[in-house]
């Protein structure tokens, strides 16, 4: 068997142990766990349905990554078609924040829209996902508190995300961890699905501000889904 065959196959038993090995006892064990917590199987106390809970946040996290880890090798591979549609990147950011405001680690979030035209082409929930990776990770290093701003040309749309890190330690933050797998899984596959999209995120750090810009074309409707990967 010839080396770019062995890859190949190694490649498919990955993928297959991930998604029928794994993912599939994660899901079974899910679902009981739901019906743990919605007292189908009997009513709980407050310690049981906490350790229930936990645990089910648990499982629901591990089934997340292995779904990312699933997507990331699909983008890798080419594998992925966009399902291009209307999208509006401001009510995109919005509604993210309306879901997690509360459930995430900041206290103060500003969006200032300064876009005449805040729409593109692509596929909504694979830019949704992009987006949940990119804020989730910005804000768990945040010191509280951030700055949105979106702007356009005749060319581009730009999202800037603005934030004082809590770690003094800029490698953190690093671009680099978006360009491996096994690096910052969410990131890397968050810029796979934006370089999908003809787009590219730049980081930027001064003295006390960390600069995350997503930038995306506004007129892609015509071009090739992952020709720039």
């Amino acid at each position: 068997m010839n080396f770019k065959k062995l890859v190949f196959l190694q490649r498919e038993i990955f993928i297959s142990t991930i998604n029928h090995d794994l993912r599939v006892p994660v899901i079974a064990q899910i679902r009981a766990l739901e019906l743990l917590a919605a007292g189908n199987m009997g009513v709980l106390n407050n310690e049981q349905s906490e350790i229930v809970n936990l645990t089910l946040a648990s499982c629901k996290s591990i089934y997340g990554m292995l779904s990312a880890i699933l997507s990331a090798y699909k983008y890798e591979n080419r594998d992925v078609i966009l399902n291009y549609e209307t999208v509006n990147i401001l009510s995109l950011i919005e509604n993210y924040f309306s879901q997690n405001f509360d459930k995430r680690n900041i206290e103060k979030i500003n969006i200032e829209n300064k876009a005449d035209d805040v729409i593109i082409r692509g596929d909504k929930l694979q830019l949704k996902k992009a987006f949940e990776y990119i804020l989730n990770y910005c804000i768990s290093c945040s010191n509280g508190s951030m700055h949105l701003k979106i702007v356009n040309d005749d060319e581009f749309i730009k999202i800037i995300l603005i934030f004082k890190s809590m770690s003094s330690n800029l490698n953190d933050l690093s671009p680099h961890k978006m360009e491996q797998v096994g690096s910052s899984l969410g990131m890397y596959l968050a810029k796979k699905i934006v370089q999908a999209h003809h787009g590219k995120i730049n980081v930027e750090f001064d003295n006390s501000k960390n600069y995350y810009s997503i930038e995306f074309p506004l007129n892609n409707v015509n071009l090739c889904d992952l020709n720039c990967i």
